[in-house]
């Protein structure tokens, strides 16, 4: 859900449907790979309410603009299902790891519930480049966003090829209509600054999601699409859990729940016809189990086994060092060795 800076300066001149359909990729990505797997254009058009023209000039509008480069795939009917969409330029293979490439790649976080609020979804293409400029610029120092007033009008007049009016505004949308910033003029200077909405919910509160619950919700997604499943809400939410449920129990084996959930998915719907196709979780849940059933348990390892050992006599407090020594010493003393 990271849009890297250095990926702004390409949105300024972007149309509405594109700034969309990026954020919405963004938002659904695979960090180590930026690419959106099995982007299916209805998903699209019920997030933003667009019509499938709309998905399909904003992927080839952004493909030309060099910001995108996608593939399409094939489900098992033969027609084109739906598009793996990598956003160029906006991976992060080195997570969880202490490289400076990593450490140092500035981005806006897209999973802050505003990138996901109808108040968002409504602004014009360039007020949503603004919130996203404003968003970094406010963010990078944590004191806010501070430019001249004149300077200011100049630089986004020609960044944005509008006029004074017109940026003026853009920042009323932003500060008085969807309240994401707060902005104010004091001795001369433009003042900005994120307000608590942008904010992401902790654990447990309503609206708090993960970047891999994103990513998982959209694995589950794409294999029900390209296997023309039909699926309501409560279908789709208990199909994901059933990857947390399992998720330890496949480790244990050594393998990758998503892998096996996806073939049970498939298996769910084997020796249905193409068009009657509908999602029953507790099906693809017995098939799940049966296939869990079926691995082979990994015998444990000898590094795994010496672990275990080690942790038998590893030190756990200074009370194992009361000794009884004079005990030790006639022991010593009276040995034969």
């Amino acid at each position: 859900m990271k849009l890297k800076y250095k990926l702004l300066d390409k949105l300024h001149n972007v149309s509405n449907s594109e700034m969309d359909l990026l954020v919405w990729a963004v938002q659904h990505s695979d960090e180590t790979s930026g690419t959106m797997y099995g982007a299916y254009y209805k998903d699209y058009c019920d997030e933003y309410d667009r019509c499938k023209q709309s998905f399909y000039n904003a992927l080839y509008g952004l493909a030309d603009k060099g910001i995108v480069t996608f593939r399409r795939n094939q489900n098992d009917a033969g027609t084109t299902s739906d598009y793996d969409i990598t956003v160029n330029d906006n991976a992060y293979p080195w997570k969880g790891s202490s490289e400076a490439t990593y450490r140092n790649e500035g981005y806006v976080d897209l999973a802050s519930p505003v990138f996901r609020s109808g108040e968002f979804k409504s602004l014009k293409a360039k007020e949503k480049y603004l919130a996203l400029e404003f968003r970094k610029r406010s963010f990078e120092t944590g004191k806010g966003y501070k430019h001249g007033v004149r300077a200011f009008y100049e630089a986004w007049d020609k960044t944005l090829g509008v006029t004074d009016r017109t940026v003026r505004g853009y920042i009323h949308s932003l500060s008085k209509v969807c309240g994401f910033f707060s902005v104010g003029i004091k001795d001369g200077f433009y003042r900005i600054t994120s307000r608590i909405c942008f904010k992401k919910p902790a654990k447990g509160q309503e609206g708090h999601r993960y970047d891999q619950d994103m990513y998982n919700e959209q694995a589950v997604r794409m294999d029900l699409n390209r296997n023309n499943i039909k699926y309501d809400k409560t279908g789709f939410d208990d199909t994901v859990f059933l990857m947390y449920q399992y998720a330890s129990a496949f480790a244990q084996k050594h393998a990758d729940v998503k892998t096996y959930l996806s073939a049970a998915i498939h298996n769910s719907i084997s020796g249905h016809k193409w068009r009657d196709r509908s999602l029953s979780a507790p099906t693809i849940h017995y098939h799940l189990k049966a296939i869990l059933d079926g691995l082979k348990d990994v015998p444990e390892t000898q590094s795994a086994k010496q672990n275990s050992k080690s942790k038998k006599n590893r030190f756990n407090s200074f009370s194992q060092r009361d000794n009884d020594y004079g005990e030790l010493e006639s022991l010593l003393l009276n040995s034969t060795i």
